[in-house]
């Protein structure tokens, strides 16, 4: 069958005539004659046999007489005055406190010290709670499955059937990243 198919496929194509062309031209590069090229937009011209291009859409500002011409101490001081005049210091203030009730995942990872995957706790039934609630894909972030885990009789009782293995880490959980922060 996918013979046939490659057969179809390919009759089409072979019955196709490439159109190459038969000769090749070379185009030929007329060399400046005494020193001078315009094109739109660039203006060329000799000087003691050196050229100079000046252009309104190819930027100068690796040459260093342009730029110096352009810009000044002067002007460098300026902008640097209207810079700092800008700059504005924000006051470091005290981090806001929690008014929900709900637990925080992070106190909780630095109060833990179990490694991910050790049973601590005994689960049963896990998989019919997984199916009734909907599993981990219910949640928008492992932070907020956790959460809810905790919500809800965590991490001694499973009842959303998102622990299986009995961590205490919900959904994939991982403490590691809050624990070493703390370290550093």
């Amino acid at each position: 069958m996918k013979y046939f198919v490659m057969i179809v496929i390919a009759l089409p194509l072979a019955a196709c005539d490439p159109t190459l062309p038969s000769e090749v031209i070379l185009a030929s590069y007329n060399y400046p004659q005494d020193g001078e090229i315009a094109t739109e937009g660039t203006v060329t011209a000799q000087q003691d046999s050196q050229t100079q291009t000046t252009s309104g859409t190819i930027s100068n500002e690796q040459d260093f007489d342009a730029v110096a011409i352009a810009q000044t101490v002067e002007s460098d001081a300026e902008r640097i005055a209207a810079n700092r005049a800008k700059y504005i210091v924000i006051d470091a203030r005290e981090l806001p406190q929690r008014t929900d009730n709900l637990p925080n995942v992070v106190e909780y990872a630095i109060r833990t010290n179990n490694p991910v995957g050790m049973q601590l706790y005994k689960r049963f039934g896990t998989s019919a709670k997984t199916f009734s609630f909907g599993g981990c894909g219910k949640f928008s972030s492992t932070d907020s499955a956790q959460q809810a885990f905790l919500v809800r009789g965590g991490p001694k009782i499973d009842a959303l059937g998102i622990d299986p293995d009995g961590d205490g880490f919900a959904c994939a959980w991982d403490p590691r990243p809050f624990r070493a922060a703390v370290l550093n």
